[in-house]
């Protein structure tokens, strides 16, 4: 419910220019007159129809986030709008190559760019969509753990997830987890 609410309000953000565009074309039309109809209308059912419309997309939204984590294995949480999202996944054996594996991994990904490591840690850009916008990435393999810690931030102009504008930095996450065979095991604030 905490999840829904927040797409409610990141979709009713979106509404707000077009909503104060059509009531300010609704008084123009009306010759700048104000009745007690044309008020009324104004301030208490127009916003109400469109807090009602916007549960659409943020209902799609949520959908959206449930469906990208549910394929990577990723815990959903209320967080999953924020730009910030550090996530401890599945523990990796060092023994086994698997960090080098998950490079390689990485790298074969056509979202992946600019992909730079150095000992333990690993600093790319990811593109969450199908345009140029990507997310700063970077994951980190703790050796006494075998833990990798994946550390993901919003980029610049990114749509996030179903056009809300936030939630790319999660879908980004699920698409890294589900590229590198990794799975979640906790999420970090």
């Amino acid at each position: 419910m905490k999840l829904l609410m927040a797409c409610w309000r990141a979709a009713a953000a979106k509404c707000v220019a077009p909503a104060l565009t059509l009531t300010v074309l609704d008084f123009v039309n009306d010759g700048f007159t104000f009745t007690w109809k044309s008020v009324t209308e104004t301030v208490v059912f127009k916003p109400l129809m469109w807090g009602i419309l916007s549960l659409g997309p943020a209902a799609f939204g949520v959908w959206s986030l449930r469906r990208r984590a549910d394929a990577a294995g990723i815990a959903l949480s209320a967080d999953a709008l924020e730009a910030r999202q550090t996530h401890v996944l599945r523990p990796v054996p060092f023994s086994d190559g698997r960090q080098e594996r998950v490079r390689e991994e990485l790298l074969a990904s056509e979202r992946a760019f600019l992909v730079a490591g150095k000992g333990h840690e690993i600093h790319f850009r990811w593109r969450p969509g199908r345009g140029k916008q990507s997310v700063w990435g970077s994951m980190s393999f703790d050796e006494p753990s075998g833990d990798v810690v994946l550390d993901v931030r919003d980029g610049e102009g990114l749509l996030g997830v179903a056009g809300l504008g936030k939630g790319s930095s999660f879908a980004a996450v699920c698409q890294i987890a589900g590229a590198t065979g990794l799975q979640s095991g906790t999420a970090r604030g």
